[in-house]
């Protein structure tokens, strides 16, 4: 008997898109733990300076033809490229720091904990994004 993985099944589709997000989830909040305990990020500043750069240009780019005015999309620009920044460079810092024994300094009953909750709490985001989008659009 063989499996085959059929990415158009909603169930799959719905499995797959909230254990994404539940690791990027738990790869935050390790990325964080690790920040507040050594106090420097993983990731160099020059790629931090980059992925802000570029996030700047297109949230800037995005939201001026979204129909803001100048600096109103500048400032949106400003505003998703440090929310991204910063959770770009934390994922990256609690993946570093997952690798280096933090999964087996936090136990593993912790982290299949954590993957739960969080698959659960994507679920809902995604949900009432769905929702919220669906009545916009």
């Amino acid at each position: 008997m063989t499996m085959e993985f059929n990415a158009d099944n909603p169930f799959v589709q719905a499995i797959a898109v909230s254990t994404t997000l539940a690791v990027f989830m738990i790869g935050v909040a390790m990325g964080i733990m690790r920040l507040a305990s050594t106090g420097s990020p993983s990731v160099p500043l020059p790629i931090i300076l980059l992925i802000f750069a570029v996030i700047f240009i297109a949230g800037s780019v995005y939201f001026e033809n979204r129909g803001a005015d100048y600096v109103g999309s500048m400032i949106g620009g400003g505003i998703a490229s440090f929310a991204a920044t910063f959770s770009a460079t934390a994922f990256f810092t609690g993946i570093r720091y997952a690798m280096e024994g933090g999964i087996s300094t936090l136990g593993w009953e912790q982290i299949i904990s954590a993957l739960a909750i969080c698959m659960v709490a994507s679920m809902l985001i995604i949900r009432m994004l769905q929702h919220k989008l669906q009545s916009v659009y």
